[in-house]
């Protein structure tokens, strides 16, 4: 039988070892092996041995994996052979490959060692604790461990102490006011998580058994999560963060945190993702654990309901990992797809109210007056009101001391809904691109009568149609009336469809009303809508036909163009030193209502190694195309909807406008590329974009205004400014600054003035918009300027 054995042996291996890569499902069925799997018991056992003899080649490995899947009887004999077999060839470099050994016949030895004699289990026990401490496979471990018995105390021995988390995990097992066979159960539970892949249905039965026996499980698994975010990495040449045996225990942690649903595990989920996608160990550094991050999103879908969707969505704002990402939005869409709804329709649906009133007000009593939570359309404030019903913006020292508490639990609420605040300007700046529609009764639900998005709803402009027509435009007042650019109030029709206004679907004259009634009303947008910058298609692009060269020839920052894209829904390929057969890089941005895919190329600059990451520091910019998503075949400018055409131009303006080396007041003081000065000066200087053209129509209505009015005025793309010492002209696209008399570069890397915060401005996402004002309000009264740096500049003429 031996020879038979080995004959079927040698048969499989050679079949496996004919394919480069071959999976377990399709090795099963190959003939040769579907021999052995249907040979007699006896066979089938003498066939394991024999592997079991010989695993010297990932294909050995992956043989018994396979024929050892299916049960045989083992006796004493059979088992002391198979771990004889392995023990003693950990330190080699054999180690993985007997582990995988182990791993695959771990199961048989459990099934035929429950029915041995008291005697031969004695005989094991050694062996299989030495097996128990050699393999590298954390569940085959805590399997032979069970084997072995019960030592005295808690098995915190379960956990590496390998690395900084593993001495934390113990503490906070050791620490735990839990059952001693409660917390027995969760060690071996987590210790036997699968060391790759996904946990199986049985060990998440198991969990649910298991977390049954603690008396406060979230409360333990907090504690576990919080031992690997306050672990420290492993400093070394090349350093890391955690060791594979305590990876797969962790990420046993965090399905048992999706499996008990509690929302308060979601932050330290979050926290989590974020630490473990971080690179470590610099140029070439790697995540410290993308396995872990991307268990870590999943666990925060798995505990569902609103406040998932909210701290989902915050990660997916806070991250760039192309691979996290993508499993954040792919949890979105499970959780979408299992209530029938659309990832759009979800997201509308799941807003948290955060137990706001309607007008997105929260009171909560104090020992002496109450506070006061209240949303507007930007941001959430915290007030004391006085037993006057007067409202405050400090709490008095003693009200402080004496609910200490509460106050520090309504801060972390406050927190919260900045978080959904947050997550709700960048969604409602998305569906401008989108033209989403909805039924009146819907939108007044998920929109206008919404604690936080009715707070944003009140301050944007609304279409409402009918089949009877005209459509009513305006802004909702409430319910049932808007008030239009005129200052007009309207009825709302009762059967109408409701949409967002974007003004590139307006005449010229209904944009400039829409403009200045904010800024006469002083109304605060969450984002540009009236002011939004509009990319009509041009005569040279009517030239070009298929792609517009609008952005093209910009120098700019690939990794921070890269962040900036991900977070408007592009898709960037990045170029690398490591892939010099690329001919280009690319990012591309699906609007899938239409259909329609937009590219934009660019190129890296190759003599401009890079130095913190493998990416090309610099690139140019290029082309943008537009393509069918159903045929990949170009589509003509002219042809593209104008809708989709200024959107996807906007973000492309956006990405190479802030992240242009034009837009660095330092780039020629550190003297980094001076071939590209005159670029510098191009970009810096140059001919107003669209959003300096916008900037430039705020300022013409807000500068009179200032007090700093008499000092200023507009010269083509300058606002002039004049001091006591000199006359400034601040570029009004970039921000750069040109003295007097002789037009001498004046940097100043940022100003901040208290005046210049403090005024009105009808949308609050343009940061150069608020440093033209900040350097106007520092440059007016120069003479009062203490910068060392600055004051040098100004009196070196």
């Amino acid at each position: 039988m031996a020879g038979d054995a080995a004959a079927l042996v040698a048969a499989a291996l050679q079949a496996l070892r004919g394919r480069s890569w071959t999976a377990d499902a399709d090795a099963r069925a190959m003939p040769e092996i579907q021999v052995i799997l249907q040979a007699t018991e006896a066979l089938r056992l003498e066939c394991i041995l024999t592997v079991s003899e010989r695993v010297d080649s990932y294909h050995c490995a992956q043989l018994l994996s396979v024929i050892a899947r299916k049960r045989v009887q083992l006796s004493a004999e059979h088992i002391e052979r198979l771990l004889t077999l392995r023990l003693g060839q950990f330190e080699q470099a054999e180690a993985w490959r007997s582990s995988q050994a182990l791993r695959a016949v771990s199961r048989q030895i459990e099934y035929a060692y429950a029915g041995l004699p008291g005697a031969a289990q004695e005989r094991l026990k050694p062996l299989l604790g030495r097996a128990a401490e050699q393999v590298q496979d954390a569940a085959t471990a805590t399997r032979l461990r069970k084997l072995v018995g019960p030592e005295e105390g808690l098995r915190v021995d379960l956990i590496d102490e390998n690395d900084d988390i593993g001495p934390r995990l113990r503490s906070a097992f050791e620490a735990a006011d839990e059952p001693a066979e409660a917390l027995a159960a969760a060690l071996d539970l987590l210790a036997a998580f699968p060391a790759q892949g996904k946990a199986a249905k049985k060990w998440l039965t198991e969990a649910e058994r298991v977390t049954g026996l603690l008396s406060e499980p979230a409360a333990l698994v907090g504690a576990l999560l919080d031992a690997a975010l306050d672990a420290a990495d492993i400093e070394s040449k090349y350093p890391r963060y955690v060791t594979p045996a305590n990876e797969a225990f962790l990420c046993g942690v965090v399905a048992i945190a999706g499996v008990l649903r509690d929302s308060t595990l979601l932050q330290q989920l979050r926290r989590l993702a974020v630490k473990t996608v971080t690179v470590i160990g610099g140029q070439f550094g790697n995540p410290r654990s993308l396995r872990l991050a991307n268990s870590s999103a999943q666990a925060m879908a798995d505990i569902g309901g609103p406040s998932s969707i909210t701290e989902l969505l915050a990660l997916e704002r806070s991250v760039r990992h192309g691979t996290l990402l993508r499993q954040i939005r792919k949890a979105i869409d499970a959780l979408a797809s299992a209530q029938g709804l659309t990832r759009d329709q979800l997201l509308e649906r799941a807003v948290e109210t955060h137990d706001l009133d309607a007008d997105g007000k929260r009171r909560t009593p104090l020992s002496r007056g109450s506070a006061e939570v209240v949303v507007d359309g930007r941001t959430a404030t915290l007030l004391y009101v006085d037993e006057k019903q007067t409202s405050r913006k400090s709490v008095p020292p003693d009200v402080k001391q004496a609910d200490a508490e509460a106050l520090a639990a309504i801060r972390n609420d406050l927190k919260a809904i900045r978080k959904t605040i947050a997550g709700e300007r960048v969604r409602l700046d998305g569906l401008m691109a989108a033209d989403r529609r909805w039924r009146l009764d819907n939108w007044r639900a998920w929109y206008l009568d919404h604690p936080i998005t009715g707070r944003m709803a009140r301050t944007l402009v609304w279409v409402f149609s009918t089949p009877q027509g005209p459509d009513v435009v305006g802004i909702p007042l409430d319910a049932a009336k808007v008030v239009t650019s005129s200052g007009q109030q309207a009825e709302i029709p009762a059967d109408a469809e409701v949409r967002l206004w974007h003004p590139i679907h307006s005449t010229a004259d209904d944009v400039r009303d829409w403009r200045r009634y904010l800024l006469e009303q002083q109304v605060v947008q969450p984002f540009k809508q009236a002011f939004r910058e509009l990319y009509v298609l041009t005569p040279a692009e009517e030239q070009t036909r298929v792609y517009s060269n609008r952005f093209a020839g910009h120098v700019f920052g690939q990794v921070q163009a890269r962040a900036l894209m991900k977070g408007r829904g592009w898709a960037p390929v990045a170029v690398a030193w490591w892939d010099d057969g690329i001919d280009n890089g690319v990012a591309r941005r699906t609007f899938e209502a239409a259909g329609i895919r937009a590219e934009f190329y660019f190129d890296p600059i190759h003599d401009h190694e890079p130095a913190a990451t493998d990416l090309y520091p610099y690139c140019t910019s290029d082309q943008v195309r537009f393509v069918d998503v159903r045929t990949d075949d170009s589509i003509e400018l002219a042809e593209v909807p104008p809708l989709v055409l200024t959107e996807a131009l906007r973000d492309v303006d956006l990405f190479v406008g802030v992240t242009s080396i034009g837009a660095d007041p330092e780039w020629l003081d550190r003297g980094t590329e001076r071939r590209f000065e005159t670029y510098w000066h191009t970009f810096g200087f140059g001919e107003l974009s669209a959003a300096g053209e916008i900037r430039r129509e705020v300022l013409e209505q807000l500068v009179p205004r200032l007090a700093i009015a008499d000092r200023c005025e507009f010269e083509d793309r300058y606002l002039a400014v004049r001091g006591d010492l000199r006359t400034y002209r601040i570029h009004l696209g970039s921000g750069n600054i040109l003295m007097s008399p002789n037009d001498q570069y004046l940097c100043i890397v940022a100003a901040r003035d208290g005046q210049a915060q403090k005024l009105f401005l009808p949308f609050d996402d343009d940061p150069v918009l608020s440093l033209v004002l900040s350097k106007a309000f520092l440059l007016a009264n120069d003479t009062a300027i203490k910068d060392p740096t600055i004051v040098a500049q100004i009196n070196g003429r």
